[in-house]
């Protein structure tokens, strides 16, 4: 198997259990600790926190290393011994010790396996990105209906099947090949990016906005569908699902569209148009809504790869491989936020007309996903440009022959 697909695959089996605890809190935190439901939240945050700290120590190690491999399987492994622990731990205490442990190694094993899918990605990169894209989202949407369905047949099996798939995830990575540390992430100094430029902000505020969007969808979109529209947890589960299956399935047609075209296109319009149906999530009517979880979907996975592939590019531009671990920070302070600020602004509001507080909610979010896009046009058009030429200069002097080879010849 290619060194791309042993990656995309250890990615798959390393997301599912991410989603996998989530269906059954209440009899994970609840039922079996006798905790609150503020216990169970706390219990879906604290691991998240804890890989936020972590991510920057595996890139510093990752910098130094083209042996990503070992790193990997370490940190998948005491994942596993993570979730047996938890699966095994007498008190609420040491659940929520075993649970930090396990944020502190995921989220570092996540961005370590996308590193090594980038630094695999030779010319294809968007393709490569977008295979690793898909088999996180398809990870991700598979454990949770696989969590829901194991928690009805015992706790104990939701925790073991988990360190079950942790441990086949680290299997697999044990063939993620050696590969060289890119000459322009390797030192310290180019490692770093330039804070004091807007560029290398941009993928950073995209990613927070993507997974802001998703924090406040899976929170207040659900409540809102629960109370104001009146859906079954099934009929929920359903909506959800049009809009995970087209974005897991679409993200690596993303990245080949990527490849050929750029990302810059696919982002802008995928970042404003994604904004322009958010928005509308509370106006549409009820039978509309299937559809504007397809385009969600469809658009969300628009700009999902090519967000990675600017990353690769700005990378390869000096600003470092390190973007990738600032970018599953932001990414993962966006989900943490997003179901607060829609809880907060539900608080706030309290008006008369609940139906009229969540089509605010929904709107304020769209209109900032377009706003960050369209503020970051001018900036990213130019560096897009910046890149084209660099490759069509590549692709010149790689057919144009030498002087030595003319007189050669």
């Amino acid at each position: 198997m290619r060194a791309s697909g042993v990656i995309a695959l250890s990615m798959f089996f390393t997301l599912v259990p991410v989603t996998l605890l989530v269906p059954g809190l209440h009899e994970l935190v609840v039922t079996a600790h006798g905790g609150s439901t503020g216990d169970a939240h706390a219990f879906m945050t604290v691991n998240m926190i804890a890989g936020m700290l972590t991510v920057p120590l595996s890139m510093r190690v990752a910098r130094r290393t083209a042996n990503i491999r070992r790193w990997v399987v370490a940190a998948l492994l005491v994942d596993a011994l993570a979730f047996v622990g938890m699966g095994m731990a007498p008190s609420m205490g040491v659940l929520y010790a075993f649970r930090v442990l396990d944020g502190a190694v995921h989220l570092p094993a996540v961005t370590l396996v996308m590193l090594a899918g980038n630094r695999a990605s030779g010319t294809h990169r968007g393709g490569t990105l977008g295979a690793v894209a898909a088999a996180i989202m398809i990870g991700v949407a598979i454990g949770s209906p696989l969590g829901g369905w194991l928690v009805q047949r015992g706790v104990a099996l939701v925790y073991g099947v988990g360190a079950t798939l942790l441990v086949v995830a680290a299997a697999i990575a044990v063939a993620i090949p050696s590969l060289p540390v890119p000459a322009a992430t390797s030192s310290p100094r180019s490692y770093s990016f330039n804070r004091s430029r807007l560029q290398p902000w941009i993928p950073l505020g995209y990613a927070f906005m993507d997974r802001f969007s998703i924090g406040v969808f899976v929170s207040t979109f659900t409540l809102f569908l629960t109370q104001v529209h009146a859906l079954s947890a099934t009929q929920r589960g359903v909506l959800i699902a049009l809009f995970m299956v087209p974005f897991a399935i679409l993200s690596y047609p993303a990245g080949r569209l990527a490849d050929r075209f750029g990302w810059f296109a696919p982002m802008m319009i995928g970042n404003v148009l994604f904004g322009v149906v958010f928005a509308s999530y509370g106006v549409v009517p009820k039978e509309w809504l299937p559809v504007a979880m397809l385009a969600s979907g469809v658009l969300s996975a628009l700009m999902f790869t090519p967000n990675l592939l600017l990353i690769s590019d700005l990378a390869k531009r000096g600003h470092g491989e390190g973007l990738f671990g600032a970018f599953q920070v932001a990414g993962s302070l966006g989900f943490l936020t997003g179901p607060m600020a829609g809880g907060t602004l539900l608080a706030l509001l309290r008006g008369g007309d609940p139906v009229a507080d969540y089509r605010l909610i929904f709107a304020l979010v769209g209109v900032l996903e377009a706003v960050v896009a369209l503020v970051a046009w001018g900036s990213l058009r130019a560096l897009a440009r910046e890149v084209h030429e660099g490759r069509e200069g590549s692709r010149a002097a790689a057919v144009t022959p030498s002087p030595a080879s003319n007189a050669g010849a």
